[in-house]
C-alpha cells in the first residue's frame, strides 16, 4: 500500500486533524502494534529546516530509516546530520478513535498554521504523506512546474519523466 491523492483537511484550535481514511489504512498496515485494541501511530519528522512542510511515515518505513542510519559510521557528519534533523526532528502521534492526531504547537508553528487552527493539505508520496499549509503547498507546485517546463519540451506527458521500465522499450 502506499499515500497517495491530495486532501484538504480543517484543523481545529487545539491542533486536532482529521487523516485521511485511505491514509489511515496504510498507516493501520505499517504499524506493526496496531490492531488489538491499539491505535496505530504515525512518526511525523519537523527537523529539517529547509522544507515548509511535515513528512509522515508508517513506523515501518520509520525503522527503515532508523536502521539505515545507525549502519552508517558513528561520529560521521552525514550520520550526525541525519539523527539531529531526522530522528530527533520527529514525534510520534498517535490515531485517536475518531481517526484523528493532534499536531502539537511545534509542529503547526512548523508549517505556519494559525495558533487558531486553519487547514492544512495531506498530499501522498507513496512512502509518505506530506502535511502543507495550502498556500505552501501551491508555491511548490508552481516552483515544480517552472522546473518541469524547462525540462520537457511543449505539452508532453509529465509520465515521460518515469525510467522506462526493464526490458521495455520507450
Amino acid at each position: 500500500m502506499h499515500f497517495s491523492g491530495e486532501i484538504t483537511q480543517k484543523v481545529d484550535g487545539k491542533g486536532r486533524v482529521s487523516i485521511p481514511a485511505d491514509f489511515r489504512r496504510v498507516l493501520d498496515e505499517g504499524d506493526p502494534e496496531a490492531g488489538d485494541g491499539k491505535r496505530a501511530r504515525v512518526r511525523i519528522v519537523h527537523g529539517d529546516p529547509r522544507r515548509k512542510y511535515l513528512e509522515c511515515y508508517t513506523m515501518r518505513a520509520f525503522d527503515r530509516i532508523v536502521e539505515r542510519v545507525g549502519s552508517m559510521p558513528e561520529g560521521s557528519e552525514d550520520r550526525e546530520i541525519l539523527e539531529l534533523f531526522v530522528i530527533s526532528g520527529s514525534e510520534v502521534c498517535e490515531v485517536d478513535n475518531d481517526g484523528r492526531i493532534v499536531l502539537i504547537q511545534r509542529l503547526r508553528d512548523k508549517i505556519g498554521l494559525a495558533k487558531d487552527g486553519g487547514e492544512a493539505i495531506f498530499a501522498g508520496a507513496l512512502q509518505t504523506f506530506r502535511i502543507w499549509k495550502p498556500e505552501d503547498l501551491e508555491a511548490e507546485k508552481s516552483a515544480k512546474l517552472a522546473a518541469l517546463q524547462a525540462r520537457v519540451t511543449g505539452n508532453a506527458n509529465v509520465l515521460s519523466l518515469l525510467p522506462a521500465a526493464a526490458g521495455a522499450d520507450r
